[in-house]
């Protein structure tokens, strides 16, 4: 199944830095500081596009951590400004990186891998324009990439007092429940744009594919085992919440308004789906090639425009933890 929606995040992440209910350690979205003629950028400046873009073919420095699953030959490396983290994120249901820079070597050379965190120098290279993202041999999107670069072991006196407290959340699961949470919170929201693509049933001949139906939604979040039914059950963002608040109530107590704003999402949501509030119509699909019926969740543009912006301050907060 798949989701036909291709988020314009990148434009709206420019925004990103604006937000403000979601104070966080670290930077706080200041402009980069240049040192030596090299500028000092931080992950929740990297949100805005335009910010980038004047920075297009400067020297920067950032800090951060390797991603496990940066690639064996070293030909690159994700870079997060979690620890311990295995796999880039990405926004919900797109290709499109997330709170995840990538990192080129200097020609002729390649990265060695190291969980200690790092402080990365290279030029910025910045896409064309939002609408013609760079894209790499995995499929990810993303709006910019750092290349020439190099990188050194950052000493304890040179990372910020609040790492302590960021690698213990890292450490946990929590990072890819709430990546889960917010793939259930989408689904609900635009379910009328997932679709199950064409297929050959084997014998040399092409079934059609086909946008959901409102059963097919139902089917997905409450079936036992179903894609999305780890998201239906009682309890399921209380415990994500109160994971979060074993850690440190206060310093996390963005985070987990931000995931009680879910909550009441996916809630709000969830009822539009049970009540009915949808319409369809029948019409030729040119996508599958066939007339079918196609669905409208009634207020499907406010459900959307709720997620767009709660994923946004969760992005805005994953951003503003800086070593």
């Amino acid at each position: 199944m798949k989701n036909k929606k291709n988020f314009r995040i990148l434009a709206l992440l420019a925004v990103a830095a604006m937000l403000l209910g979601l104070g966080a350690c670290g930077n706080s979205g200041e402009q980069g500081t240049a040192v030596g003629g090299t500028t000092k950028i931080s992950f929740k400046q990297a949100l805005s596009f335009e910010y980038l873009k004047s920075l297009d073919g400067a020297e920067i420095t950032i800090n951060g951590y390797l991603a496990t699953s940066s690639p064996v030959d070293g030909s690159f490396i994700f870079l997060m400004n979690l620890p311990f983290q295995s796999c880039p994120f990405c926004v919900p249901n797109t290709s499109q990186l997330s709170n995840t820079m990538e990192v080129y070597p200097k020609s002729g050379e390649s990265f060695s891998y190291t969980n200690q965190a790092v402080k990365v120098t290279g030029t910025l290279e910045v896409a064309e324009s939002e609408d013609q993202p760079f894209t790499d041999m995995y499929g990810y999107e993303f709006a910019f990439k750092i290349v020439d670069a190099s990188y050194t072991i950052l000493k304890d006196e040179d990372v910020s007092a609040e790492v302590a407290l960021w690698q213990k959340f890292a450490a946990t699961d929590l990072m890819m429940q709430i990546n889960d949470m917010y793939n259930y919170v989408n689904f609900l929201c635009s379910w009328n744009e997932y679709y199950v693509n064409s297929y050959d049933d084997g014998q040399g001949n092409t079934v059609p594919g086909y946008y959901l139906y409102a059963n097919d939604a139902l089917n997905f979040i409450q079936q036992e085992g179903a894609q999305y039914n780890y998201g239906y059950r009682d309890g399921y963002f209380d415990d994500i919440i109160t994971e979060i608040e074993a850690i440190d109530p206060e310093a996390f107590s963005d985070l987990a308004a931000n995931i009680r704003g879910a909550k009441e999402l996916a809630g709000d949501a969830l009822q539009e789906l049970l009540n009915g509030n949808y319409t369809s119509e029948e019409k030729y699909v040119e996508e599958f090639g066939t007339t079918d019926y196609v669905y409208t969740i009634t207020n499907g543009a406010e459900l959307q425009e709720r997620m767009d912006e709660l994923y946004l301050e969760f992005s805005s907060w994953l951003g503003g933890w800086e070593m």
